[in-house]
This record gives C-alpha cells, structure tokens and sequence, in this order.
C-alpha cells in the first residue's frame, strides 16, 4: 500500500478498509493455489469476468487490454521468470502473472512463486521502493523484469563468447546438445516476449484515460527496453545458430581427416592384402582344382570390371 510517498504491508483484516480510502493506493497479490483466493475470485467486483474466465482456462499467451466498463481498467497477462528459493540466479523458465491495473489499485494473481513480482514486494517491504500510485508501481514491475531478462541475456552472450574461444582453438568441442539448449532457450524465450511487444505497442495507440503524460513518456521507454531485448533475444538465438553450424563443421572436417588417413591406410595395405589373398588360395592340393587358378583370376577380375562400370552408371565415381 502506498500512500503520501511512503509503502507499508497492510494486515488481512484492512484491505477492505484501505480499498474504500481513496486517498491511498494498494496492490494486492494473490496466490492462486489457495483455495480462499480461488473462493474469493468468484465473489469479488474487484476481478473482472473475463480475468476469471482466462485463469480457469489456463490462458498464458501474453496480453494488455483496456476493459472500459470497470473505470477503464488494464487487463494484463504476462510473462515472469520463476523464483528458484535457496538459487542466486535462477533459470529461464517462465511462469504466468495475470494482473489489473486501475487508478489506484493493482491485483496480480500467480500459481507459482514469480521471481520479479517476490522482489518487488521484497523491496516495497523494506522501504527500498516509494511508488505514489498503482501506475508507477506497474512500471516498476516491468523494470524489474527487464532487468533480469537482461542479466539471462548477458549470461548467455558470455557463455558464447566462451564457445567461440573453444571453437577458434579447436582444441575441445563443446557438446551439440548445449548449443542446440541454448537456442531453445533463446526460442522460448522470444515466443513468449514478442507478443507481449506487440500488445505494449498497441496499448500505446488506445491508453486508459488515467495514464499521465509521465505514465505516457515511461511507457514509450517500457516498449522501447522491451524492442531492444527482444532484438537481443533474436541475436543471441542467430548467434547460438552460427555457432551449431560452426561446430558441425569442425565435426566434419575432423572426419574428413580421419576418413583421408583410413583411406592412405587401406590404399597402402591394398596390394599386399591382395597378393596374400591369391597366393594363399592353395588349389593345387583342393581335388578338382588343380587347373582352376586361371579360371578363378578371370572370375575376379570380370567381378572387379562389373562393380566399376556399375559405380559409373550410377555416378559414384
């Protein structure tokens, strides 16, 4: 709850109260997985219809809507990393935080723990974050969000400017299935935002009448933060492609290499496989063979001849 620039918790037993005062702002943030939340969604005025239709029906593809009939509210969907309890950074996986935005009231409602929602709430807690209404506090959401999408992405750039020192020296290949894991990641990763960059431009064109000209100007900077990740998104997902391919070739090549040697090898060895093999025949002790050497050497040589022109008619040689 904000209220005159300063934020505090508000015990259970005064939502209602600090709802009703119009003079303070409040965010409330639910935990899905409750059962009283889930009650309370199907009682409250405070939740649109619509907000509750899309969580029973698990609807994740990332959305900002106006809803004129509730004051103009927000209607937001969005993307946030998973919070990893007892992990410095956690990984990319992503969770779904459904969200209204009025005026002066912000409900968000998660099924898991959101690592930039826990944050923000850690830092409202302590004193660290002042906002002045709802709609701040919206963008600090996004901040915070975009801050550590920043840090995943520049994590992975480091890890592949690591790959491509490995590639360059060719001393040890990095294993195919990291790289094809880091562009999966990178493709999820762009699958879920580039929507979301979408919805933030075209809430831009159609803004709630209570958006400020302020609210305006950091919404033009929340988009313009957003395009630019997205772009590293895709650049870091290009780069991870040309490093699989250069990484393919190093395989090739190093077969090539072993397949040259194993073909010297047997071109070396060739003449004296043969003439062992002939010498070794002994027909002249085999009843019956006595006079077959020559006819056994016309055999083969007529096989060898077939093959050949058979590898010629079909362009093998």
């Amino acid at each position: 709850m904000t209220s005159s620039g300063k934020s505090h918790e508000i015990p259970l037993f005064e939502i209602a109260d600090s709802l009703n005062n119009p003079d303070i702002s409040v965010w409330l943030h639910l935990n899905l997985s409750n059962s009283q939340v889930q009650r309370w969604l199907k009682k409250t005025d405070l939740i649109p219809e619509r907000v509750v239709e899309m969580i029973d029906e698990g609807v994740t593809r990332s959305r900002l809507e106006r809803i004129e009939k509730l004051d103009d509210c927000l209607l937001m969907v969005m993307n946030d990393f998973h919070q990893e309890f007892g992990q410095k950074d956690g990984d990319s996986s992503l969770g779904t935080l459904w969200a209204i935005l009025t005026p002066r009231l912000m409900i968000s409602l998660r099924n898991n723990p959101l690592r930039t929602t826990d944050r923000l709430r850690s830092d409202l807690k302590n004193g660290l974050l002042n906002p002045c209404s709802a709609i701040e506090l919206f963008h600090e959401l996004i901040d915070f969000r975009a801050e550590y999408l920043r840090t995943l992405l520049m994590r992975l750039s480091e890890t592949m400017d690591d790959l491509e020192e490995t590639l360059l020296k060719g001393k040890e290949l990095p294993e195919h299935e990291y790289l094809g894991r880091i562009r999966m990641q990178c493709s999820r990763l762009r699958r879920q935002f580039s929507p979301e960059l979408i919805a933030l431009s075209r809430l831009q064109k159609r803004l709630p009448y209570w958006f400020s000209d302020d609210d305006k100007y950091r919404l033009n900077d929340d988009l313009d933060l957003l395009s630019y990740l997205v772009q590293e998104i895709s650049n870091s997902y290009d780069r991870a492609k040309v490093l699989q391919d250069e990484q393919s070739a190093h395989v090739a090549e190093f077969n090539a290499r072993n397949l040259q040697v194993l073909s010297v090898m047997t071109v070396i060895f060739l003449p004296m496989t043969l003439l062992t093999g002939i010498m070794g025949m002994n027909m002249e002790d085999l009843p019956g063979l006595k006079e077959s050497f020559y006819i056994v050497m016309a055999l083969m040589a007529t096989a060898g001849v077939a093959v050949y022109i058979a590898l010629k008619v079909r362009k093998i040689i």
